[in-house]
């Protein structure tokens, strides 16, 4: 089975799909403002990142834009459903001596696995957009 070619048009539709669903299904997770202020600015650092990286080797917006899209649904897949968790992992993160270390290391091993989960799905479906 081959892959569809997208066009580039299509690309930004899907970019700014997914970074909406990115948005609406992370920043609900954070339990302060001053964490959610962090998530909201991973697209925009994400988005300078490869505009950057793809002026250095000479990619199309095309690659760009699924590479943009592919890592938006990889955080997306790896975290939905997890909200305890990382209610769990963020708290660690801001305050390490007062999560308990029974709560934190089974938190913390669960996200780690749905987040390489999602990042190979991820990548597999990126994989074979680009050379199915």
């Amino acid at each position: 089975m081959h892959a569809p070619h997208i066009p580039v048009n299509v690309w930004w539709i899907i970019a700014v799909g997914t970074t909406v669903l990115f948005l609406a299904v992370w920043l609900p997770m954070m339990p302060t403002s001053r964490a959610k202020a962090q998530i909201a600015m991973i697209p925009l650092f994400g988005i300078v990142f490869l505009t950057v990286l793809g002026k250095l080797r000479g990619h199309d917006f095309t690659k760009l834009l699924s590479i943009y899209s592919t890592v938006s649904v990889g955080l997306i897949l790896g975290v939905i459903g997890r909200r305890a968790d990382m209610l769990i992992a963020v708290k660690q993160g801001e305050d390490p001596l007062g999560t308990p270390a029974s709560k934190a290391g089974p938190a913390n091993k669960r996200l780690t696995i749905q987040l390489s989960v999602g990042f190979v799905v991820a990548f597999a479906l990126w994989a074979w957009l680009n050379w199915g």
